[in-house]
């Protein structure tokens, strides 16, 4: 699978977006889905944790602090309605599914809950570059 491609799961087209850092392959993946009259676009985010990666001098892999900055750019401009995510932690998969299961239909709307992920995320990777810049002095 290519950045851009899509796959067809039944009635579900999914697109690819490589958004190397966490891994050089790491892909998030989205799809529009209908409920009646309203469109959600729908975002499965692979992962923007920057553990204990080496951003400089040594790297864990040449080139992964750019990667970590390109696809922040990219997942920063992805349109969001519905946050999904390889661990459930990332989008408080829990206390959604208990909300739902008590009858609300649209506790897994979360536009807000992607851009906090993304924040949160961006902002880990954007300290730990900055120590590891100033250890390096």
């Amino acid at each position: 699978m290519h950045d851009g491609g899509a796959i067809q799961l039944g009635n579900q087209t999914m697109t690819a977006h490589l958004t190397p850092g966490h891994t050089k392959g790491c892909t998030t993946w989205t799809t529009r889905i209908r409920d009646g009259n309203k469109i959600y676009n729908v975002v499965f985010v692979g992962s923007q944790s920057a553990l204990d990666y080496k951003f400089v001098g040594q790297e864990s892999y040449p080139g992964i602090a750019r990667d970590f900055e390109t696809s922040f750019a990219l997942l920063n401009h992805l349109p969001c309605d519905i946050f999904l995510a390889a661990h459930g932690s990332f989008f408080h998969f829990m206390k959604k599914h208990e909300r739902f299961l008590r009858g609300d239909a649209n506790a897994f709307i979360d536009p807000d809950g992607y851009k906090s992920y993304l924040r949160e995320s961006e902002q880990e990777f954007r300290n730990k570059l900055a120590q590891q810049k100033a250890a390096q002095k």
